[in-house]
């Protein structure tokens, strides 16, 4: 009994977050209440704060849901190897980037909500702080990179390392903005893999 009280307790659970996250998307973090996301779930409102205290509970149960490139990993994995091309390292890991989101509906739709559907104040001040250190950490192993690639003689010499860092930090993570507002795929996604390409290739020495 004990064991079947858990298990429908989960499922409930789970109920309740799909049912957040389908607000969420509808009605923006501010619009959606407590009260649609209960009727949503076919709940009533004590289920859920039995649950959940209050939205901002729910938003972070679902973002503890996926694992969120760029904002919960950066996952720049680069080898160190002495003649590793380094340039194609960054070109692999920003493809790798753009696959987990592309590969994953979840992923995809939970992004869409921290980026377009929520005002980041009071309980979810945080979540800027959390991106902050994704950022900064996300420029830190690319400036690895690109040094790496200078000292292996890969990066045109007017290339500084640390600028060529923030300014592909910024590019990924304003492709990724626009091409989830691209929904019907007609301007980024069909290009993505060439957009990604072309903006490591120049910082590339020539040959």
């Amino acid at each position: 009994m004990a064991r079947r009280t858990k298990e429908e307790s989960a499922r409930t659970r789970e109920r309740l977050i799909a049912a957040a996250r389908e607000a969420f998307e509808r009605h923006g973090y501010a619009g959606a209440t407590l009260e649609q996301i209960a009727r949503t779930a076919g709940l009533t409102r004590g289920a859920l704060y039995f649950h959940f205290p209050d939205k901002a509970a729910l938003l972070r149960a679902m973002r503890e849901q996926v694992d969120l490139p760029l904002i919960d990993r950066v996952g720049l994995e680069l080898p160190a190897e002495a003649g590793v091309d380094a340039l194609a390292a960054i070109e692999r890991f920003m493809l790798a980037v753009v696959t987990a989101i592309e590969q994953c509906e979840t992923i995809r739709g939970t992004l869409q909500i921290l980026f377009f559907h929520c005002e980041y104040v009071d309980a979810l001040e945080p979540e800027l702080a959390l991106r902050h250190r994704r950022h900064a950490e996300l420029c830190e192993r690319l400036r690895e990179a690109y040094r790496r690639a200078a000292a292996e003689g890969l990066l045109r010499s007017q290339v500084d390392p640390g600028l060529a860092a923030l300014e592909s930090a910024a590019f990924l993570s304003g492709l990724v903005r626009m091409w989830l507002l691209d929904r019907r795929g007609e301007l980024v996604g069909p290009n993505l893999a060439a957009l990604i390409h072309a903006h490591v290739e120049s910082r590339r020495a020539a040959a």
